[in-house]
């Protein structure tokens, strides 16, 4: 059976994953909803680290380390929105241990590029225009939205139950996680790698939902030559359409 990593988004936390991770252990898969450093339930080491450590290559490290202490071998990394930048990364680190890569509205960065740059596409100019200040002006964190109101206006989250079993869990997100490039030139593995394990030519795939403003990376993807599967929900499907992502993740995962 596949071991499935599910990589959760900005502000977000493993607890995203709530309905998804059960219904793919029900089907027999190992499944790991890790929180990166900050988030989720490691929230509470943010006022423990300098900010400039709380970066994406630290989030990177979270994902690799947990593939090499677990000695994964053939798994799929899903990755949500900026876990995209994450999966890339660790891809680069551990190629051996993955299977393939799942963007679930996730972003594809090319080399040098950080999430702050990706945002134009898919947020629009005044969302990153506001990112961007935060960063300018040297702010260690990235505010969480607050109400029910903002999380359903950018992510589609418009059920009463999920609004409050969501809301309390958002943290903010570490800046520089949002500022820092990505390096995606190069392909370290570890010790215990296969010399022949590359980055550039793991499976991957794309999930687009239809409110979720990736249209332009999802042709991207295609162009590319990767699958690309659709499901008629917001930016959250793991929230919102859990069934539906579930199923598609269930048929990447077929032999």
């Amino acid at each position: 059976m596949t071991t499935f990593v599910l990589i959760h988004g900005a502000w977000h936390g493993g607890w995203c994953w709530w309905k998804v991770a059960p219904r793919l252990r029900h089907a027999g898969h190992t499944v790991l909803t890790p929180s990166m450093t900050g988030l989720g339930d490691r929230q509470h080491l943010t006022p423990l680290l300098p900010p400039g450590l709380l970066n994406l290559d630290l989030h990177i490290r979270d994902i690799a380390q947990l593939l090499e202490s677990r000695n994964a071998r053939q798994t799929i990394l899903v990755a949500h929105a900026y876990a995209g930048m994450v999966a890339a990364g660790a891809a680069e680190l551990c190629p051996q241990r993955i299977a393939a890569l799942v963007y679930v509205n996730g972003v594809i960065p090319s080399d040098g590029e950080a999430m702050v740059d990706q945002l134009q596409a898919v947020r629009g100019p005044d969302f990153v225009a506001g990112i961007q200040r935060r960063i300018d002006a040297g702010e260690p964190l990235l505010p969480a939205p607050t109400t029910a109101a903002e999380i359903a206006a950018r992510w589609s989250i418009t059920d009463p139950d999920d609004q409050a079993f969501v809301l309390p869990r958002l943290a903010p997100q570490p800046t520089m996680t949002f500022a820092q490039p990505l390096r995606v030139a190069h392909s370290d593995t570890d010790t215990d790698s296969d010399m022949d394990a590359n980055a550039a030519a793991l499976r991957r795939e794309f999930i687009l939902c239809r409110e979720s403003g990736f249209d332009a990376v999802a042709q991207q993807a295609a162009a590319q030559g990767w699958g690309v599967h659709h499901i008629d929900a917001g930016h959250d499907p793991m929230i919102t359409a859990p069934a539906e992502l579930t199923e598609i993740l269930l048929e990447i995962a077929q032999p």
